[in-house]
Parts: structure tokens; sequence; C-alpha cells
């Protein structure tokens, strides 16, 4: 959830607790499962890869006309069609250069030709919050919590794992591993996690429920037609976020009425906001506030310990990814991992969801309690030890936990920052590019804060972390930005496309401000940010052999790119 739903929270249902209703199934069960009237395609990518290096997707800013418009609510955002005749949309722009960034080495001196080493080569999504928008249970009746392009988010996700995997296979070596950073669906649904695992593992999806429709004859043409993914084929990670666990990702714990609900046929109902689902027989997916949808079993949210099942035994490397099935047993959703075998390299993945919030008002923030603190600080003390980096992965950033949680992000962040080995804390929940330095405390340098764009709503980015040691006490983490490399008469570039519009219509606050909000994010899409290795940690890396291939500057920036919107 982002930082406009959660205004929302906070304005309209700071003290409401979760209530609800079941839904009747007016067949006296769930639809049986049906075989799609279409063969699974395989959508294509652009003729060559591109990263935001070469080229980026800008939002096209309303013109005055379109403001007023849409502030006289002659403009909605149910409007698909009008978007492109009123300007709002997409532009293919020039990419960016890197931006240098020593806050946290000073002295920084880059490291001699030829010495230099890619300590590891990695791929970063965040928030797919993938959307089964035929839902009965959604919010998509209430437009500052309605996305145009929700009904395209299995595509484009699925885009974003094929575009990083070309990417991979067209470099020197492959990714060394990959980590989402949360929010993997956006309604904690069994079929939403089921359509994510698959884009990652491979196999075909069919992001339809309930009953078998085509709003556009034919294969491969529309929202609802099943698709081939091929899978990411890099060792892959993934933390927890809110919309994992929580009903619409704050709007408190999943309950057995809502989970009967929502595989049954009715509209939930839900107090003040106006629930509402969306015609999966409609070209444009269109709002329905009414019943009936037709029923599906899949449908029904998953509580902690299932999502921590099914990523357990999702297929793909390595196995149980970073999860212990002992642990999750217990709720437990946090764990560390050595990610490159018999390297000096931590992963250290932290739950930061509050699980059973006491209200809304809180639920969307981040969360963590004492026992995991305490097993953190064992982690960071163990990486210390052992003379390893260590970076942390988690779907909040320390600057937006709750001032409700047992340990604050402030504590979080000056735990972090007393650690030497900690170089980076990469994270989500915003769906925004976002970078801070983090100051260190006695001898330790420092980290990074780094946020990440969603794939969910615009400028729907992916990101490559580089690791490089300049093998002259400093390290340089390359981040790359990288968009769906999808040519223009895809789904995928539609959802890319409807989600710029939505910009234009903002939240609670009314037209948001694109071309400021724009400005903002792009400040931390390219970036090389540069930090001071402790002796120990850089003693122990030159223990080991590294790749002296430096793929950020050998693959990435030689992209061409020149067909990027075909």
């Amino acid at each position: 959830m982002n930082h406009s739903s959660r205004q929302l929270l906070l304005i309209f249902f700071s003290t409401a607790l979760l209530l609800g209703c079941s839904g009747d199934d007016e067949s006296g069960g769930t639809t049986p499962t049906v075989t799609p009237r279409h063969d699974p395609v395989t959508y294509e990518l652009t003729a060559q890869p591109y990263t935001a290096l070469q080229w980026v997707w800008e939002p096209l800013a309303p013109s005055a006309e379109i403001v007023a418009a849409i502030e006289n609510e002659k403009l909605k955002v149910t409007d698909h069609e009008a978007f492109e005749p009123s300007g709002l949309g997409i532009k293919l722009a020039d990419g960016r250069p890197w931006i240098d960034h020593v806050e946290l080495a000073p002295d920084f001196e880059e490291g001699l030709e030829g010495e230099r080493r890619s300590v590891a080569y990695i791929w970063q999504s965040a928030d797919p919050q993938l959307i089964d928008e035929e839902s009965p249970i959604r919010f998509e009746a209430f437009e500052p919590l309605y996305r145009p392009q929700g009904h395209l988010t299995t595509q484009v996700f699925e885009a974003h794992v094929r575009s990083a995997r070309r990417i991979s296979e067209a470099s020197g070596r492959p990714f060394d591993f990959a980590v989402l950073a949360g929010d993997l669906t956006d309604g904690s649904q069994l079929n939403e996690l089921k359509w994510l695992i698959t884009s990652l593992a491979g196999g075909t999806i069919d992001p339809d429920s309930g009953r078998d429709d085509d709003p556009i004859e034919g294969p491969g043409n529309d929202y609802n037609d099943p698709f081939t993914a091929i899978g990411l084929d890099t060792p892959w990670y993934a933390t927890i976020g809110n919309h994992e666990t929580l009903y619409n990702g704050g709007f408190g714990r999943v309950s057995d009425e809502l989970r009967e609900a929502a595989a049954g046929t009715e509209v939930y109902n839900f107090p003040v906001i106006p629930n509402g689902f969306c015609d999966g027989a409609t070209k444009n997916a269109k709002v329905v506030t009414e019943g009936p949808t037709p029923a599906d079993e899949e449908r029904v949210p998953q509580r902690l310990e299932e999502v921590l099942e099914l990523l357990h035994a999702a297929p793909g490397e390595p196995a149980g990814h970073g999860l212990d099935g002992i642990e999750i047993a217990k709720g437990i959703g946090y764990f560390s991992v050595k990610p490159i075998p018999d390297r000096p390299l931590r992963l250290i993945s932290i739950n930061s969801v509050n699980s059973s919030p006491a209200n809304i008002a809180v639920g969307a923030f981040g969360w963590m309690e004492q026992p995991q603190f305490t097993w953190l600080k064992g982690e960071l003390a163990a990486a210390e030890a052992n003379n390893e980096l260590v970076i942390i992965l988690s779907h909040h950033r320390s600057g937006d936990f709750s001032d409700s949680s047992p340990i604050s992000g402030e504590t979080l962040a000056a735990t972090l920052g007393a650690s030497p080995n900690v170089i980076l804390h990469i994270s989500g929940h915003g769906h925004a590019n976002r970078k801070e330095a983090i100051p260190g405390a006695s001898a330790a340098p420092g980290y990074w804060e780094l946020m990440l764009a969603s794939t969910v709503d615009f400028p729907m980015q992916s990101r490559i972390i580089e690791l490089v040691d300049e093998q002259n006490g400093f390290m340089t983490i390359y981040v790359t930005n990288l968009g769906h490399n999808s040519p223009e008469d895809s789904l995928a570039h539609e959802g890319r496309s409807l989600a710029a519009a939505k910009l234009a219509f903002g939240t609670v606050d009314g037209p948001g401000d694109v071309s400021a909000s724009w400005a903002k994010d792009i400040e931390a899409q390219n970036l090389t940010l540069r930090v001071e290795l402790p002796s120990t940690v850089e003693t122990e890396l030159k223990k080991h052999t590294w790749p002296s291939r430096i793929e950020s500057q050998e693959t990435l920036s030689a992209f061409d790119g020149n067909d990027a919107g075909n």
C-alpha cells in the first residue's frame, strides 16, 4: 500500500476494526476449474534490451483543461478510452546516466582499471501486487484506490521477469540472485500468489478467475487470455509485505468471514468504503458494484503461515528460497542466507509486517517486535565476526515504521548504522524510487537505504544492483533501473500507459502534480552509491576470486535500445 492509500486510512478509518459478512454462492458451490478457450501464447519483448540508461518512459503531465475536468469529475479514473485523447499516458524519453553519490565516502577514489572486482550482480523487484480484479472483496468502486491498470498486472510483472532474464542472459554472467521486496499480491489471494510464483518459475498463467472470459475474441489479445511465463532462471528470495497477509494491505487480519466471501459470488459488504469488482467479460474490465460474480475457491485470502508455505514450496533455486519449514509453522517470516555460496556476503530478510494490527491506522506501516530484533542483532554480530558484507531486505524502510512499533524505525536504522558490515538496505512499499544515506555510528561508515518503485504503479520499474569492490578500501553500488521491455502494441505496455494516466488523478488531494513527482523520482533511478569498507571485510574479499568484468559498465551501459518503442 502506498503513501496516498495510507493517508486514506488515517483520514477515514483510523479507529475502525475489520468487519465482514459471508457471501452466498448462487450455484451452491464454487465454480469448477475450466479449460481456457485458447492455448497460451508467449508475449514478445522489443528486439533489443534496454535499461533506464538508454530509454525511459515518462508520464505526460495533464493540461490545465484536463486538470479542471478531473476536478469537476467530467473525466474519471475509470474512463480508460478517454485517457489518450485527453493527453494522458506516456512518452519515450532519453535515458539518464548514473548519478554519483559520495556522502558516505567523501574520500572515495575509483579503483584502478583491471583491478576492480564484481562481488554481486542482483535483480530486484518490489510491489508486484498482482490483482484478481474480478474478486468480490475488492475496492474497485472506490476511485482513490482504483487502478485502471489493475486488470493487466499479471502481464506487466511477467514482462518484467522476461526483461530481467533477457538481460541476465545477455550479460557476461547471469545474475547471482534476485530479491523481491514484498507485496507480491494485492488482495492476499491464493490465485494471485500462484500467478506470482509461476511468473518466476515458468509455466502457464491463466489470469482469469471465476468463469472463462474472453472479452476480445482470439488468443493473447486481452487481459483474461492465458499466456506462457518463461521464468526467471535465477535463484530468488522474497520478503513479506502488508498486502500478503492483511485485507487489501491494511484493513485488518484475514478473517474466516473474509475468506468465505472471497470465494463467493456477492460484493463483500465492507463498512464505509464502497466495494466492487471488475467484469471480466468487458474490454476494459468495467467496474461492478453489485453481485453476482462467478465464484472461485482459488480467491481465498491467505494467512501468514500459508503465504510462507507457498513460497517455501515454490519451484526454482534455492530450495525453500531462504525459508525454514520449522520456523514457518511458528509464523516466522524472517531469514538470513548466504546468497552466493562460500562467499562473504549475507542477505538478511526482515519481516516488517504487523500481522495482528489492533486497528487499520497502523496496519500498513512497518513493524518489528523484540524477538525478531534480538535475532537481527545476532545475525549482524555473526556477519561481523565472519567479515561478511550485509544486505538488508525488507518491505518497509525504517522511515515507514509505525510510531506504535515495539522496535521503532529509528532504532532499526541506528542498529544497522552501528554495524560496520551493513552497506545496503533495500525495500519497497512506497511505490517510488528513493535513496538515503544513513550515517554510521562509532567506526561504522554507514549504509544506503534504497527504496524501489513498484511494478504495479508507474513508473513500473525494477532494478539491477551490482556491488563492485574498488580494491582500495571502497565499494561502488551500481543501481540501474529497468522498465519492462514490452513493445507498444503489447498488453504490458497498455498497463504502463494506464498507470501513468492514473497519476493525474491523485488520491485524497485531488489531481496530482505529475511533473513534480516525476522530477523527484528520477533523482533516485540510476545511481552509483559509494561506501567505505571496513578493513576486515576488505581483507576477506581479497581472499576470493571475483569476476573482473563490471556488468554495469560493460553490459548495461552498452545496450543500444534503439527500438525501445517497438
